[in-house]
């Protein structure tokens, strides 16, 4: 009863804040001076990493992913991105977004190309954030789903066995693969900075030089950055993959053999 209740209350929350930001929206004006950010990234990508680095530097607070439906559906998500916005016009502004958010996920769907377009008119800035892996990142997916949990925060080890269908995961992989070509499209047309994950993000030295060309990028100075967030899973997919050898097989048959290097 008591978890039933605080779900109903988070989401009054939620709902109170959606309302607020349509008010803003139409009788707010937009200050000039702040710098609107629009972090477009699939899941398990680093987007939640860089959006707390880039934090770090004062520059901006965190938002997360304001359109994630786990919170409840957002009726009209423009009109909720740019009031929200508007309501911390004293504050620059970020948040994160995956295109399955705007359409797939939604029961009203809404087309991810006006969306994106839309604001890119307004003069947001657009961050593009993407894995060259994607077979490393369809086993990211599996991985997290096992744990129950998609970040890490702390160094505690982690022992995790799991067993992934074949099937499963060849959807997996051509479903996001489907998405970039749809992220890319979408993007082909608008000036944006690209961040790739294994270049940009994996690896922790890479961070500060990552976040200082976004700071060039969006006329914004330079400064130290931080986060608690560690890598969820060190040990190579053998050890955590019980049918391994199995998912080889399909991946290589799949051509993408080249992804398993």
């Amino acid at each position: 009863m008591k978890s039933s209740l605080e779900r109903l209350y988070r989401r009054l929350l939620y709902f109170r804040r959606e309302l607020i930001s349509y008010y803003c929206y139409k009788f707010k004006e937009q200050v000039p001076q702040q710098v609107r950010v629009v972090l477009f990234a699939q899941g398990r990508t680093g987007s939640t990493l860089l959006e707390d680095l880039i934090c770090s530097t004062g520059h901006f607070k965190k938002n997360g992913e304001l359109l994630n439906v786990n919170k409840g559906e957002i009726l009209f998500p423009l009109p909720f991105i740019k009031g929200i916005s508007k309501r911390e016009s004293g504050k620059n502004f970020i948040f994160h977004v995956k295109i399955y958010q705007l359409n797939r996920d939604r029961r009203r769907p809404v087309d991810a190309a006006e969306f994106m377009a839309e604001l890119y008119a307004q003069g947001w800035k657009v961050i593009y954030l993407h894995r060259r892996n994607k077979v490393k990142h369809a086993l990211s997916n599996f991985i997290a789903k096992e744990r129950s949990s998609f970040h890490k925060t702390d160094d505690t080890k982690e022992d995790l066995e799991i067993h992934i269908d074949p099937e499963s995961f060849v959807k997996v992989v051509n479903d996001r693969d489907k998405f970039v070509e749809a992220e890319r499209e979408i993007l082909k047309d608008k000036h944006h900075l690209e961040i790739v994950y294994e270049e940009d993000l994996k690896k922790s030295e890479n961070h500060q030089a990552t976040v200082d060309k976004i700071m060039d990028y969006l006329g914004l100075e330079r400064r130290e950055v931080q986060t608690d967030y560690k890598k969820v899973i060190k040990a190579p997919p053998e050890y955590l993959v019980v049918n391994y050898d199995e998912l080889v097989e399909r991946i290589k048959g799949n051509g993408w053999s080249n992804y398993l290097e």
